[in-house]
């Protein structure tokens, strides 16, 4: 397994966040999280990324107790977090930068990857002159050159327009099968995570705990009048009931 979340208890204040979290990840799998505002999964992702402990509870990665260390993936937050004093190509260089570590080849390996990201040409322009959806795709290639197999997105695309939030989609999935990393997503969106995934976990209000685990049997590559199918809406159904149910 890539990653094993394994009865994870957390409280804040004596107030219960999480009661007996439990998921897992296979080697390249695509798999998201849906549930509740407020019900903990950015808080599951700090706990992944060693940025925060849990009460209880162990977390693996590759085989290997990693509760509370960090360096084992790459984290996209919500917003973009772009310099708007640096370039492009500068804010895609942060993280080589801060660690020191060989600029030269990574630059390189950028630059190689910039028209896979729609983003060829806007190497030394700055993140004002950028749409919302390359903003989002230039901070995907900075999270895809920390070079971790393991990669956290937190809604990256909840503040895009429908229309641009459609065509990341189709994007992402165009990356992730020629990249291949293991991917956790966080959305709000039931459509968004049967679209892009292999796997969904639905997580309860707090003390959030899994309420369903559903694999997504859909062919890839997918494509948008899937939605329209009887698998599809099944599939949507079964999120609904267990997303709203009293």
């Amino acid at each position: 397994m890539e990653l094993e979340i394994r009865n994870i208890h957390h409280s804040f204040s004596g107030d219960p966040v999480m009661k007996d979290m439990n998921l897992f990840l296979k080697k390249r799998e695509f798999v998201s999280l849906i549930g509740p505002s407020g019900c903990g999964k950015s808080t599951l992702f700090n706990f992944i990324a060693g940025l925060e402990i849990p009460d209880s509870g162990t977390i693996y990665h590759v085989g290997k107790d990693i509760t509370g260390k960090r360096g084992h993936s790459s984290y996209m937050m919500q917003k973009d977090l772009l310099f708007p004093w640096r370039t492009v190509l500068e804010n895609v260089l942060l993280g080589p930068s801060i660690t020191k570590q060989h600029t030269d080849k990574i630059k390189e390996e950028a630059l190689s990857l910039f028209p896979l990201f729609g983003l060829d040409g806007y190497e030394d322009y700055y993140p004002t002159v950028l749409s919302g959806g390359m903003k989002q795709r230039a901070a995907l290639l900075r999270t895809f050159l920390h070079n971790k197999e393991l990669m956290l997105l937190d809604e990256p695309f909840g503040a895009l327009d429908a229309l641009t939030r459609e065509k990341m989609h189709d994007w992402l999935l165009q990356v992730w099968s020629q990249m291949q990393r293991t991917v956790l997503f966080i959305t709000h969106s039931i459509d968004e995570a049967i679209f892009l995934s292999d796997r969904i976990y639905v997580l309860s209000p707090r003390p959030a705990t899994v309420l369903l685990e559903l694999e997504v049997t859909l062919p890839r590559p997918r494509k948008k009048d899937m939605a329209v199918s009887p698998e599809y809406l099944k599939l949507k159904e079964e999120l609904m009931m267990a997303l709203y149910q009293d």
